[in-house]
């Protein structure tokens, strides 16, 4: 058994729009990680991961107020087929968000790329991310571990929202992915899921489906680290027969690690995200300028980014954003 663990904590300051009350007036400490949890392995047969977090942040709808609480993130096990070739059953993320590739505790950034996280409603206009976050389910996959190496998971899942406690309906949500390991922890992934989902409260419910498909990676050439990522989403709405709507979102960002006693790096990331074709001014788009410095004898880093925020001009905002934060694993 491994136990790990993580403490991340920002302070940010927002732009106050002049126009719409609720963006920007929140300024203050936001603890965005308080991980605990464990790994195992038992002779090479079978390995298990759990953990469980007490910064999750629920909200999920246009809402300026939002609570922390105690949620799980993983509860997974693996067992063994042949190699490299693992069954996986339990509560996990697949490979269809190239983001979550990157371990928080690595992340170059204070915050996920705008097509991951979405755009919370004290920061701007609300807008969901794209990824589907955690599911139950179960997987075949074969991750590579050395470099050159290509692996691949085909995974069963709810397809339900991410604290959903069973699915929606009769049918699951499938996702393939394929993986190319590169020197240095870089990757190349391509993903495709289709989740047929049923929203809605009775006797209101709704069925929808989602398409998605992305492509993401990271390499790291000497003291360059860069990587980006895409992800399209087609929904198609079964009960209503809308039209159909689709999304996009990505992000390409660079670092350069400069000489110093401490180990920092400077970088850039460009992000934008357009959450529906059926709403003709929701794109926005984020240019970030950050820096990151180790501290490794306190097992820390420190992390500064300033975003300048782009709506489309009928939506436009004064909503520019400064953060700092602060992560120790423990």
């Amino acid at each position: 058994w491994e136990p790990y663990g993580y403490l991340r904590m920002q302070y940010i300051f927002v732009q106050n729009d002049p126009n719409v009350q609720f963006v920007g007036r929140d300024d203050g400490f936001e603890l965005q990680n308080a991980r605990i949890g464990v790994h195992g392995t038992m002779q090479g047969i079978a390995s298990f991961t759990v953990s469980l977090d007490g910064a999750v942040d629920e909200r999920a709808q246009n809402t300026p107020q939002g609570k922390l609480r105690v949620g799980m993130r993983d509860a997974y096990a693996d067992i063994t087929l042949a190699g490299e070739l693992q069954a996986r059953g339990g509560y996990f993320q697949t490979w269809v968000d190239p983001v979550a590739l990157v371990p928080d505790t690595q992340r170059e950034f204070v915050d996920k790329p705008l097509e991951s996280r979405g755009m919370r409603s004290t920061e701007g206009w609300y807008t969901p991310g794209l990824p589907p976050g955690r599911s139950l389910g179960a997987a075949v996959r074969m991750a590579p571990t050395e470099p050159n190496h290509v692996g691949f998971e085909l995974a069963v899942q709810n397809g339900a929202d991410e604290f959903a406690s069973n699915n929606d309906n009769d049918k699951p949500a499938v996702s393939a992915a394929a993986m190319l390991k590169l020197p240095n922890d870089g990757f190349l992934v391509a993903a495709g899921r289709w989740n047929p989902r049923t929203v809605g409260d009775l006797p209101f419910r709704q069925d929808e489906t989602d398409l998605q498909g992305s492509v993401g990676g990271q390499v790291s050439i000497g003291p360059l680290v860069a990587g980006g990522g895409v992800m399209v989403q087609q929904t198609t709405f079964e009960s209503t027969g809308g039209p159909k709507q689709n999304a996009f979102g990505g992000h390409a960002q660079a670092m350069v690690k400069v000489g110093a006693t401490r180990p920092i790096a400077v970088g850039y990331r460009f992000g934008i995200l357009d959450a529906s074709s059926l709403i003709t001014t929701d794109r926005v788009m984020e240019h970030t300028a950050g820096a990151v410095m180790a501290v490794p004898q306190f097992r820390m880093r420190v992390q500064l980014q300033f975003t300048h925020v782009q709506e489309q001009a009928a939506r436009e905002l004064s909503n520019d954003r400064l953060q700092l934060a602060a992560e120790v694993s423990l």
